[in-house]
């Protein structure tokens, strides 16, 4: 195991993403989730929970990130889906943050969502 090099957590009221959601629609999803976020929730059972992680992964991200980097991070920089044993993993969809990572030598994001009944809580470590 490497060094660890960023650390950041996050929680979010389920209810208030619910609420942005519905008073801004698609303008919201499109600026915040990719396309295959948006598909991915789109299709559970109750949406704003699993938006409502993602946001909390995204914002546990950001803080966990080194200064250099974060400059390069916005919403849609990285992806949250499923990975191949159905936990679910940060993708950098962005080429310059990922050029960033690599100059601070960062090569694994561990990640941990939790959603409770009115709560989602994400937490990020980032490792050299």
């Amino acid at each position: 195991m490497g060094m660890i090099s960023g650390f950041g957590t996050d929680i979010v009221q389920v209810s208030r993403i619910e609420r942005l959601i519905e008073k801004y629609t698609s303008h919201f999803l499109e600026k915040v989730f990719t396309p295959a976020e948006i598909e991915y929730c789109g299709r559970m059972a109750n949406p704003a929970t699993h938006f409502a992680g993602r946001w909390a992964v995204k914002e546990a991200f950001y803080k966990a990130l080194p200064a250099p980097c974060q400059k390069y991070s916005s919403w849609k920089s990285i992806e949250i889906l499923r990975g191949e044993r159905g936990r679910p993993n940060v993708q950098i969809c962005s080429d310059i943050l990922r050029k960033s990572l690599e100059k601070e030598k960062i090569n694994m994001i561990h990640m941990s969502i939790s959603h409770e009944k009115k709560y989602c809580v994400a937490s990020v470590i980032l490792e050299e």
